[in-house]
């Protein structure tokens, strides 16, 4: 299933401009540079280009081609008219200049950038059990941060009748919490005067993490529109209070752990 898919010009590099030595055909698997980068550090994102007016292409050669991402969501920054570098390992051995950037029905540069921004703060709380108290709490902020500021653009669509809600998955076994900033106070409706009562940074950021992940079991299945639909009615019935709360207790916390 092809949420995404680029038209362009590719031209590749001579062989003795440190190119390739053999010709590509259709099904070639680079990598693509788009400037992107993942948990912090720069990534390059896997996809197949297939070729359009030729049966194989010399290093040296140009010509029209098709790229089908392996994950659509990171390429849709990519804009018309983009140099994109191809990479085998580190080696760059060609550039496409994009033509087209094609969105399949429903999918939307918003829906692309949660996606990246969900999967990314997924991973975080996966792995979070094995960093320091300091980098959990800066962390959290970020990819709490980037993920409701992704939320907020998501589209009101209809989910599918027939698919099933998304399974809520378990809690990372090695979760740490955050040791002394773990419980915090808060005045649960700020429009009313009433006692302070306390907060968890672990239920907030795991709930968050349940809500979100069980929304990316849809999208992983190729049910977009459930998916999307579970994202967008959580955040705002559940997660997204979640995410305030911790965000607001986090950033009060900068400075002693963080």
């Amino acid at each position: 299933m092809h949420r995404l898919i680029v038209t362009g010009r590719l031209r590749l590099v001579p062989t003795d401009a440190g190119g390739r030595k053999t010709p590509i055909c259709s099904n070639y698997r680079p990598t693509f540079d788009l400037g992107l980068s993942w948990m912090g550090k720069p990534v390059v994102n896997d996809g197949r280009i297939m070729l359009i007016d030729h049966d194989e292409l010399a290093p040296g050669a140009e010509g029209l081609v098709r790229i089908e991402p392996m994950f659509s969501e990171f390429w849709a920054t990519v804009r018309d008219g983009a140099v994109v570098p191809v990479q085998e390992g580190a080696q760059i051995v060609g550039h496409v200049t994009t033509a087209k950037v094609i969105f399949a029905d429903g999918f939307t540069p918003a829906v692309a950038t949660y996606v990246w921004k969900a999967t990314e703060f997924c991973t975080f709380i996966q792995e979070a059990g094995k960093l320091p108290l300091g980098e959990r709490m800066s962390g959290a902020r970020r990819y709490l941060l980037a993920l409701y500021s992704a939320a907020l653009s998501l589209p009101s669509v209809e989910p599918t009748d027939d698919v099933k809600p998304g399974r809520t998955p378990e809690s990372p076994r090695d979760w740490q919490g955050f040791e002394e900033f773990e419980t915090y106070w808060e005045v649960f409706d700020p429009y009313k005067s009433d006692e302070p009562v306390a907060g968890s940074l672990s239920d907030d950021l795991l709930d968050v993490y349940r809500d979100v992940r069980r929304g990316l079991s849809l999208w992983e299945s190729g049910h977009d529109a459930s998916a999307i639909w579970e994202w967008r009615f959580s955040f705002e019935s559940h997660w997204g209070g979640h995410a305030v709360d911790a965000l607001r207790a986090l950033h009060r916390a900068r400075g002693r752990g963080d």
